[in-house]
């Protein structure tokens, strides 16, 4: 489909108005920072963990480029059931599960708590809710399929660091909030032509198996972009990072006959470290030339937090773009709910 999406070929593509949620990120932003958190009688954690699966977890992805940029403790994503044996008493540990049943959290939040850890979960409702509602539980809205709510998960794990004094975030989200709506006039779906990158970049990636580089900083939103084009556009992806990828990934690249089927997408941020650059581009010269195409997309703003939205509503934007040129629709991810179902039969 080249020419602009009416709204009639919204309601037949995208019933579930995947496109109209993501384009709402900037006020998706504002609404998680607004959300009541509980009141934590700690200061300073001398670790953050987030435990979570999928969706609910590249927030905390995130929110370790985040504070390694702007300062403050390390942050750890936990996918699975257990937590490392260093998680303890000091360990400030954010459990996030947009459905609230998601099993591996839940057996890693009773991990927390034996542990003596101090824990926050976030949800929309569910096992989650019920079990720690009393106590430190921030309630997100719901209706959303979990890869939508993911500023609704993040800002108020952000809005629990500022809390406990690790961080000032408010001039962070003022401007992210500018840089994406500003974005969002651009990419509308009535937009089409070279301003319009996500439809652009879209195009560009049909037909083949999208590969999403990136640097440390970016990496997170590299991730985002492999599992959005899973989830929306059901394409088979991956996602790697520089500088590690210039010392194994290229020598399939450069010898495998694969290599021509596959399009990469170089994410790029203003503030990358120029000997990271260097890499980047010798790879693109040298191993990355027989790959289908290679393209880039680069990050927005100055502050970290604008810098990683703005690169992951692109791909937000593109997976989809990409589900309504392959003509599925993006929201349905039926396969997981079947592997849900058969689990669930099992016992989890």
């Amino acid at each position: 489909m080249k020419a602009p999406l009416s709204p009639r070929d919204l309601e037949s593509l995208d019933p579930s108005g995947m496109l109209k949620t993501a384009l709402l990120l900037p006020e998706q932003v504002l609404a998680g920072r607004a959300l009541p958190r509980p009141r934590i009688p700690v200061r300073h954690p001398g670790n953050v963990v987030v435990a979570g699966m999928g969706g609910s977890a590249i927030g905390g992805d995130l929110l370790s480029s985040l504070l390694a940029e702007t300062g403050g403790p390390p942050v750890t994503v936990v996918r699975d059931f257990r937590l490392p044996p260093w998680v303890g008493p000091g360990s400030l540990v954010l459990a996030a599960s947009y459905s609230g049943n998601t099993a591996e959290t839940l057996a890693a939040c009773r991990t927390a708590a034996a542990r003596g850890c101090t824990l926050v979960t976030i949800s929309s409702g569910g096992v989650l809710r019920e079990r720690y509602g009393a106590g430190r539980h921030i309630t997100v809205p719901g209706g959303l399929w979990p890869r939508s709510a993911l500023a609704l998960l993040l800002l108020p794990m952000m809005g629990v660091l500022e809390d406990l004094g690790v961080a000032d975030f408010g001039r962070q989200v003022r401007e992210a909030v500018a840089v994406l709506a500003a974005m969002r006039g651009r990419f509308g779906p009535d937009r089409k032509g070279p301003a319009n990158l996500p439809l652009g970049v879209a195009r560009d990636l049909e037909g083949t198996s999208p590969v999403v580089m990136a640097g440390p900083f970016l990496a997170p939103a590299a991730r985002r972009w492999k599992t959005q084009l899973n989830e929306n556009a059901k394409v088979l992806a991956r996602a790697e990072q520089f500088p590690e990828l210039d010392h194994n990934d290229l020598v399939g690249w450069d010898s495998d006959p694969a290599a021509a089927r596959c399009s990469v997408v170089v994410l790029r941020d203003e503030r990358e470290d120029p000997r990271l650059a260097r890499r980047m581009e010798a790879a693109k010269r040298l191993g990355l030339a027989r790959a289908r195409r290679v393209l880039e997309v680069r990050s927005r703003g100055k502050g970290a937090l604008a810098r990683l939205l703005s690169t992951v509503l692109v791909g937000d934007l593109a997976s989809i773009h990409l589900a309504f040129l392959r003509g599925v629709d993006p929201a349905p991810v039926d396969v997981i709910e079947r592997l849900k179902r058969e689990l669930a039969g099992r016992g989890g």
